[in-house]
């Protein structure tokens, strides 16, 4: 069987943006500390081993158009600019004032389905407040990234199993009894055989074989078809996922100087999250008809 879990899952954390006044009291090297401690965490929640990876601040910059400001992104927006820069999943957190005090507030999206999945809030007098504030809710944030992952592919498995299920069920059933059949083998009559000079005539070979054995010879036969086609459908599957997710991947860490090399690496990006999807699909398909050939 396929597992999908063998494809990276690309993860943006952006640059912490700060509204109104706030700019003031927290200045953007503050900010960029916050985003870096923010980072470091998803790091530890969702590790390389498990198949994440977290994109770097100069992987982001070089995926984003030119004339894109992140500080005045929200919502629609994150997602927008998760899919430019091919993450799977997109977060920012954002400061801010209420009262005599600091807010922070995070938002983490998955942008193929443009759901937010997790947030958290907090506030403080100063920044080292903030501070804590994501390194207390930050592990559940990312967490949330985890479960939806672990969800998507245990769908995936669960359809395949239904599928083969659904095939074993509607065999039909075997009767209680069946009569076991053997075959008679007639005897030579040595006798008649000598009267009539047939002694030293060989027998025939094939005599006492049945037909039903030929029928299950066949249907083995005929069997190695679905399995055959199913494995190489899974095969091409699988080769075209890494060739897409290689193809994504190369183009977010692409550099550019141009908003024309730009809309190139953003569309190599894309074409490659799109074939990575169409040979995880493929492969699926081919895992099931390798599934329902055995169920035969």
């Amino acid at each position: 069987m396929l597992a999908t879990s063998s494809f990276a899952t690309y993860v943006a954390v952006l640059e912490t943006a700060a509204d109104g006044s706030a700019k003031d009291s927290v200045p953007f090297l503050d900010r960029q500390y916050l985003t870096n401690v923010l980072r470091e965490q998803a790091v530890k929640e969702l590790p390389a081993v498990q198949n994440y990876t977290i994109m770097t601040r100069e992987n982001i910059q070089q995926m984003l158009p030119p004339s894109k400001s992140i500080e005045d992104c929200e919502g629609s927006c994150l997602v927008e600019t998760g899919k430019n820069i091919a993450a799977d999943y997109v977060c920012q957190a954002r400061v801010g004032r209420f009262g005599n005090s600091l807010t922070l507030s995070a938002e983490l999206y998955e942008t193929a389905g443009n759901k937010l999945i997790a947030s958290f809030n907090g506030r403080g007098s100063d920044v080292n407040e903030l501070l804590a504030v994501i390194e207390a809710k930050s592990p559940e944030f990312f967490h949330s990234v985890k479960e939806l992952e672990m969800f998507k592919r245990g769908k995936n498995e669960n359809s395949v199993a239904k599928d083969s299920a659904a095939v074993d069920s509607s065999a039909a059933p075997l009767p209680e009894s069946t009569p076991v059949i053997v075959p008679v083998v007639e005897k030579p009559d040595v006798q008649k055989a000598v009267g009539e000079n047939k002694i030293g005539e060989s027998v025939p070979a094939n005599v006492g074989n049945d037909d039903s054995t030929k029928e299950k010879s066949a249907k083995k036969g005929v069997r190695w078809v679905p399995l055959s086609i199913g494995a190489a459908a899974t095969v091409t599957g699988v080769v075209l996922a890494v060739v897409g997710n290689s193809k994504a991947k190369n183009a977010s860490e692409k550099k550019y100087s141009t908003e024309t090399e730009y809309k190139k690496n953003h569309d190599d990006a894309k074409s490659g999250q799109t074939l990575r999807g169409v040979g995880i699909g493929i492969a699926i398909a081919g895992a099931v008809g390798i599934g329902l050939s055995f169920a035969f």
